[in-house]
């Protein structure tokens, strides 16, 4: 499955095992609700900003849980300045086509992918 996390497309596999070895504990996960699983990637988005590019299997699995509780396939986080507590990570979740994933993997691909085109694809569209 594609999902745009910020401004990386990922190739999301697997089930719950994928979470479970990012080192987030099963138990956790069975019981985490979609709020929980924002909370989580405003925890690790607080922490990392650039996460889809820096810890990809992390984002994968973070992806994995927002995907698994919602219909979202594409979401947007961002900290502010001086962000100090993880509630203060701004978000996004959209439904996004699948043609309109694989374009953007495409680009992605061929290193061609920018916010800009992000943006015109998906969060405009979404906010349409």
């Amino acid at each position: 499955m594609l999902f745009l996390f910020n401004d990386r497309v990922l190739m999301l596999t697997g089930n719950v095992d994928v979470v479970i070895n990012a080192g987030i504990p099963a138990a956790a996960v069975a019981r985490y609700t979609l709020n929980d699983s924002i909370l989580a990637v405003q925890t690790a988005i607080m922490d990392m900003p650039n996460l889809a590019t820096e810890a990809p299997q992390k984002a994968a699995a973070l992806a994995w849980l927002i995907a698994s509780r919602s219909d979202a396939n594409a979401i947007l986080f961002i900290a502010p300045p001086k962000c100090r507590r993880p509630q203060e990570v701004g978000f996004r979740l959209a439904t996004v086509s699948l043609t309109t994933l694989g374009s953007l993997k495409a680009q992605q691909d061929a290193g061609r992918l920018t916010s800009g085109i992000i943006n015109t694809s998906v969060w405009q569209s979404a906010a349409a």
